[in-house]
């Protein structure tokens, strides 16, 4: 497999919000959602708008065209994430596309991710994973431990 893993730049946010919607509606039963609709949505929306901001670091996976992605980004109290902790903690979201799953790209774009998060000199890491997904054990296996869990949900935490 020829995967190039490569830091996010500011013309990748089209396809931040395309692997956001496919994050955020991961199950194959999930209703197909468009651009426009996560963009419209605030919950989602602040994952992606504005990329990059102040902060914001990204990894990009690609294997002649991006297929994968894994940023973060700081929230506050006032506009948390889905898997907020505090504002000095930024949130990791990340996605493969569907043909790419399963083959260790999610993995390389976490790895990755948090190797940059370290050399920013960053605390810790944050995130939001639904505990029946798959990756919820990559998250456990790369080192990241529940904080809190609802509704089928956990939060959890990588400390640097």
């Amino acid at each position: 497999m020829d995967v190039a893993i490569r830091l996010a730049v500011a013309s990748d946010a089209d396809f931040l919000t395309e692997i956001l919607i496919a994050a955020a509606f991961w199950r194959p039963d999930d209703p197909v959602r468009t651009r426009d609709v996560i963009l419209q949505d605030p919950d989602l929306a602040h994952y992606v708008s504005g990329w990059p901001q102040t902060g914001d670091l990204g990894v990009v996976a690609e294997a002649d065209q991006p297929i994968g992605a894994a940023w973060l980004r700081f929230f506050t109290a006032g506009d948390p994430g889905y898997g907020f902790i505090d504002g000095a903690t930024p949130e990791v979201s990340m996605g493969v596309l569907g043909p790419w799953r399963g083959r260790g790209v999610g993995r390389r774009l976490l790895v990755a991710l948090v190797l940059a998060a370290r050399e920013k000199g960053l605390p810790a890491l944050s995130l939001s994973v639904e505990t029946d997904n798959y990756a919820h054990q990559l998250y456990e296996s790369c080192g990241f431990q529940s904080v809190t869990a609802a509704n089928g949900s956990v939060t959890m935490r990588l400390a640097l």
